[in-house]
């Protein structure tokens, strides 16, 4: 939900005008034995893993 808000605000204002707060940003990784791993910043440890993510079409 929260990504909808960050982008409807981005859309037409400034998210800071309206309380809403800045959007995290993830160091994003591909360990080597595959996969996907997101981190909050670079030589964190990773808060979630996909071991097989899978493309998914909207």
């Amino acid at each position: 939900m929260r990504a909808r808000t960050w982008t409807v605000a981005t859309s037409y204002c400034e998210p800071a005008d309206d309380d809403i707060p800045e959007l995290p940003i993830w160091a994003v990784t591909r360990p080597t034995n595959g996969g996907l791993a997101f981190a909050g910043s670079d030589g964190e440890e990773p808060f979630i893993r996909a071991e097989r993510p899978m493309q998914v079409r909207r």
